[in-house]
């Protein structure tokens, strides 16, 4: 086929294609964000994408400091426990600049705690040494914090602390492997390190020390709602690829079979 000349565009050849390009590209579109779920937040991937994130607050205990002038460590906006709950959303090491309206983030306190749960997934090892667990804590630096993981809320086991150096933690190191599941994840400040006095800005007094965490967050996940890519062969990445190519394939058939119909080309 040649591509000799085009000719003038009719309102109704115009209509037809466009229709047929959003027809085709609308299925793609879907099947895309079901089978590739991976999230990206601040260089961290999380494959099983935003369900990766703590749901739901079990306790939360900051330790309070009353200063001279009667002021307290915690306070209003950053004495809020469900600021630790979803995706990250608050300021970062890498953005941590953010207008404090904009702040989303829970401070613990000198050495306070706080409980969080995994209601739609389970956090687990990964069979490796790679990272399995991710904290995000707010500000421009990240406290030192002891972290335990339970499977049923009782039994608590440590697997150490997240600090600058190391803010995720690879819970096989603790002999923990893929066949273990945990739904309570618990962090507590780390009361010797960081800073746990509240500061004056701009005559405004902000109550936000110690530890201030924004999101939880299990890399290595298993959920526990069915997605057709957990419970299908979409699950294998050789088969996502094909799919894709195959739509690819089916568009741009599509779309040439329309343009000899309709005779855009000679």
């Amino acid at each position: 086929m040649g591509f000799k000349s085009i000719k003038p565009f009719k309102f109704k050849q115009i209509s037809i294609t466009i229709i047929c390009l959003l027809l085709l590209s609308f299925p793609i579109v879907l099947i895309q964000k079901a089978i590739w779920q991976t999230t990206v937040f601040y260089g961290v991937e999380f494959p099983s994408g935003v369900i990766s994130f703590a749901d739901s607050v079990v306790s939360y205990r900051p330790i309070i400091l009353i200063n001279e002038q009667g002021l307290s460590n915690v306070s209003n906006p950053f004495n809020n426990p469900n600021s630790a709950l979803g995706i990250p959303n608050s300021s970062h090491p890498k953005n941590p600049f953010l207008p404090l309206d904009k702040r989303n983030d829970v401070s613990l306190g000198i050495g306070g705690s706080i409980t969080l749960q995994f209601k739609d997934n389970l956090l687990t090892g990964s069979g490796n040494n790679k990272i399995d667990l991710w904290v995000f804590e707010a500000g421009e630096t990240i406290e030192s914090v002891f972290v335990e993981i339970s499977k049923d809320g009782v039994d608590w086991y440590s697997v150490g602390q997240i600090n600058e150096n190391h803010p995720g933690i690879d819970i096989d190191q603790f002999g923990w492997h893929t066949e273990d599941f945990f739904s309570y994840v618990r962090l507590k400040d780390d009361p010797f390190e960081g800073d746990h006095q509240g500061i004056w800005n701009d005559q405004e007094w902000i109550g936000w020390g110690g530890a201030d965490i924004d999101a939880v967050g299990a890399i290595s996940s298993v959920s526990l709602t069915p997605t057709p890519s957990n419970s299908s062969v979409l699950s294998f990445p050789i088969f996502k690829w094909a799919l894709m190519m195959f739509l690819t394939f089916a568009v741009g058939f599509a779309i040439s079979y329309f343009l000899k119909k309709y005779k855009y080309f000679d």
